[in-house]
């Protein structure tokens, strides 16, 4: 049995966190905002990382990973359906909004990257039995993804619009497979020929971290004509920016009390990414942050309560498969 990796529970707890500091900060500090825009790459990454280091990927494991997506994400739409009949007064068939919401559409519209997620995993045997062992295949797929981001980023710059606003987020598949397959290609070579010193990998951190949040702001505002961190994800700085993360998080030694920590926090990441929008949209509704406090305080305070409802849901026998996947 393999030991499980401290490490990838950590990228996943700061995914999870960066998300919901993401839809929480929204657009009412952007230096936060920005910050934030990390989240969805890692948690491709960390999937890429775990899927395509297993040794046997077949149909039959990807379908039963499907089913399983599926069956919470329709069970979450029926949930939603209650609400929407007591007070909405309007009947809604889950079948419909289940679909919708694996597109980014009705009210669990964060479901995209299910749906996203889905599409990759109907791709995963064919991209083990392809890329498996094979580094320089890897790499080279990863490098023509690459390229593909930026060229749809360089574009976008020229046309003064960016051209990912005509493709639904789940569908921008040459972003989210290039993520995907850069965490697997993590797992497969081997640490020492890719790892920087750390002081000086800490120091290129910090300074992409810089570099990245002064380049999407200039680049929202003067370039693409918008400010959404959803068309970011293919440009050089973010790029280079989610890289150096995702190995330095990879590196980072963790006590055995840290790491069990960790990954129970881990363990809860998936819950507290499905019930942060629903819990957000409700307090949203009496309150709105401004200022760096108040948007710092209202993130915290969002991550907190989503995590006690994801803990408390998985402590119930009937329900608790509605938070894990």
């Amino acid at each position: 049995m393999n030991k499980r990796n401290a490490n990838l529970d950590l990228i996943k707890c700061v995914a999870c966190i960066s998300v919901v500091g993401l839809h929480a900060v929204g657009m009412a500090n952007y230096t936060i905002y920005y910050l934030c825009d990390c989240g969805v790459p890692l948690f491709f990454m960390v999937n890429g990382y775990l899927m395509l280091s297993r040794e046997k990927i077949d149909y039959s494991y990807v379908f039963r990973k499907i089913l399983h997506i599926l069956k919470v994400v329709v069970l979450w739409n029926l949930v939603i359906t209650v609400p929407v009949f007591l007070f909405r007064h309007k009947l809604v068939n889950p079948l419909r909004l289940s679909f919708e919401s694996l597109l980014q559409k009705g009210y669990l519209w964060h479901f995209w990257f299910f749906g996203a997620l889905i599409i990759i995993y109907l791709l995963l045997p064919l991209l083990h039995g392809l890329l498996g062992g094979k580094v320089l295949h890897h790499k080279i797929i990863c490098l023509v993804l690459m390229c593909v981001c930026l060229v749809m980023n360089t574009l976008s710059m020229m046309k003064g619009y960016p051209l990912h606003m005509f493709i639904p987020q789940p569908l921008r598949l040459w972003t989210w497979l290039f993520y995907f397959l850069m965490g697997g290609l993590f797992s497969c070579i081997s640490p020492q020929t890719h790892q920087l010193p750390a002081s000086f990998h800490g120091l290129l951190l910090i300074l992409f971290t810089v570099i990245n949040n002064v380049a999407e702001k200039r680049i929202g505002l003067y370039l693409i004509n918008s400010r959404l961190a959803e068309y970011f994800y293919d440009d050089l700085t973010s790029i280079l920016w989610y890289t150096l993360l995702f190995t330095f998080l990879l590196r980072i030694p963790l006590k055995d009390s840290l790491a069990a920590a960790v990954s129970r926090f881990s363990s809860l990441t998936m819950g507290i990414f499905i019930v942060h929008p629903i819990l957000l949209a409700l307090l949203n509704t009496i309150y709105v942050p401004a200022g760096a406090f108040s948007v710092l305080a209202f993130w915290m305070l969002i991550t907190f309560i989503s995590l006690a409802i994801t803990f408390i849901i998985s402590r119930i026998p009937v329900v608790k498969h509605l938070v894990k996947l």
